[in-house]
């Protein structure tokens, strides 16, 4: 029982934040680990959680903004970002990503100063541009989420600076197109071999609950304090991969 509320409990704080803002890897992953699971069941309850708590904010989103999704931008990136979870999930435990891991976050955060100051890609023929390698960008955020990384915050930056996309608008597509994401590097895990823990029943529920609150709240929260949580998110996630 006190498994069950502890793992429900990270879910459910992990689930509010992962909707509006994203980047709840960074308390999920660390607390399944603190609790005892290996490395590889990390990433599969981690990615459990995730694929509960976008599933519910996109059910949400479908049923209130669905006037929001861009269905043929979304299509071009999974196209993909499926790709890149399968091969990913087939290499997660054969690969050494610990530079990756620390070279990521200060992208990020360059992405996130942009995205704070309002800075676009104006241009319509450069959008144009960056939609036809929407397939090429999905792959590679694909194949570095399914190695263990948040992917939320990369396709938030492609869709806000590359494709001018508004804050709101950029969370509700990233949503689903995590959601597609998780689903495919879940079955990936599976299919190669991992098992589950005994933990994901509890997980979904608290991921459930949270990602449908969480989703409430996004459009409640004014679109530049969502930028401004996201520049703190990718600070603390460089703080996170330098020293811990």
């Amino acid at each position: 029982m006190i498994d069950f509320s502890i793992f429900f409990t990270i879910a459910f704080v992990g689930g509010l934040v992962a909707v509006p803002i994203g980047g709840s890897f960074l308390f999920v992953m660390p607390m399944f680990l603190f609790l005892g699971l290996d490395g590889l069941a990390t990433l599969l309850l981690s990615r459990i959680f995730a694929l509960a708590a976008v599933g519910s904010g996109s059910f949400y989103f479908l049923r209130n903004h669905r006037d929001e999704f861009d269905w043929r931008s979304i299509g071009r990136f999974l196209s993909g970002n499926v790709v890149g979870y399968f091969i990913a999930a087939k290499i997660a435990t054969s690969i050494e990503i610990d530079f990756l891991t620390k070279i990521v976050p200060f992208v990020l955060l360059g992405g996130a100063v942009f995205l704070l100051k309002n800075w676009k890609i104006k241009k319509i023929h450069h959008q144009k541009l960056f939609r036809k390698m929407l397939p090429v960008l999905g792959f590679a955020v694909g194949i570095f989420a399914g190695l263990g990384g948040a992917p939320s915050a990369f396709v938030i930056l492609i869709l806000t600076l590359a494709l001018g996309f508004a804050m709101h608008r950029a969370i509700v597509n990233t949503r689903l197109i995590e959601l597609v994401g998780n689903f495919t590097v879940v079955a990936g895990y599976l299919f190669f071999g991992a098992q589950f823990t005994g933990f994901e029943i509890p997980v979904i529920l608290g991921a459930i609950l949270g990602g449908f609150l969480g989703a409430k709240i996004t459009f409640r929260t004014k679109p530049t304090w969502l930028k401004k949580a996201f520049l703190i998110l990718v600070v603390l996630a460089a703080i996170k991969t330098l020293f811990f």
